[in-house]
């Protein structure tokens, strides 16, 4: 008896050690991708990206056979959007935010491509950031999944990395994933805090997901957001030689409706930078606290 006592205590012990040892080599990664992000926006700041982005809708219904969802192939819903994407950092309090502005729906312009939101940051006035949001909000009624959902945005996942953020979330790591390729991590997020950052009305959403990141460098390679089992949204990252950064390569995303699935690719090139100054503050960064319908 007191030999299996001692067997159980060495095991015990040992789990011990091993939980620690995770806990503290995934503290040791949150507080690099911490200082990843400052980098990445510090960089990225100021650059304005091309994004096209295909939305389909496929009609239902949700039938199931033995649990599993059939999806029909046929779709009934399509459009082109072409969109300038910019993310801004502030400079008084360091918060980033991403804003879209669509200039051309299915090959038909919307507006002048007068490069509206760079104009707007180069000029700011005193309701700068409130302006860009009305442009981004005014783009968001082209997406086929309605105007009220904001969560489509390839740097979403980045901001929950922020310092600020990451207490809200449990985070795990796995040391590999074979199919990403050799040296990437896989940092597992779920949101614990309530309320939480992503809305649906006055309902809380739980934020989950994963992010790729690349061990020797601690630059995120992929990121997956899913808000439900039905909601999911995955953005890739390609290293650019001239920001000397990964920037945003292609965002794939499906999700239900109570009518129909929509599925959406953004692909994302053209990148330039310009001068942006504003001493404005907000609260949070465009997508973070989002709406999803």
């Amino acid at each position: 008896m007191s030999l299996r006592l001692a067997v159980v205590a060495v095991v015990t012990a040992c789990s011990t050690l091993i939980v620690s040892a995770q806990r503290n080599r995934t503290d040791e990664v949150l507080a690099r991708e911490a200082a990843y992000l400052r980098e990445f926006v510090q960089r990225f700041s100021g650059v304005v990206a091309e994004e096209r982005y295909v939305q389909d809708s496929k009609i239902v219904p949700r039938a199931r056979t033995r649990g599993t969802v059939v999806r029909s192939q046929l779709f009934t819903r399509h459009v082109e959007l072409m969109s300038e994407l910019l993310l801004v950092k502030v400079k008084e309090s360091g918060e980033w935010h991403v804003f879209r502005d669509v200039f051309d729906v299915n090959g038909e312009p919307v507006r002048d491509r007068d490069e509206r939101l760079t104009t707007l940051f180069l000029n700011p006035g005193t309701s700068v950031i409130e302006e860009a949001k009305a442009i981004s909000l005014e783009g968001a009624r082209y997406n086929l999944g309605g105007a009220e959902r904001t969560i489509n945005n390839p740097l979403l996942v980045l901001a929950f990395l922020q310092a600020t953020y990451q207490p809200r979330f449990r985070f795990s790591l796995n040391t590999s994933d074979k199919e990403a390729g050799p040296g990437i991590w896989v940092l597992e997020y779920k949101e614990q805090t309530r309320p939480t950052l992503i809305r649906e009305g006055n309902s809380d959403v739980a934020a989950k997901g994963r992010i790729w990141i690349e061990g020797e460098s601690g630059r995120v390679v992929k990121t997956e957001l899913a808000v439900s089992e039905l909601d999911n949204i995955v953005t890739s990252f390609r290293f650019d030689e001239r920001f000397h950064i990964a920037v945003p390569h292609e965002m794939r995303e499906e999700f239900w409706t109570d009518t129909e699935s929509i599925v959406g690719v953004a692909s994302y090139g053209r990148f330039r930078r310009f001068a942006v100054t504003t001493e404005e503050k907000f609260q949070e960064p465009r997508g973070v606290e989002a709406v999803r319908e």
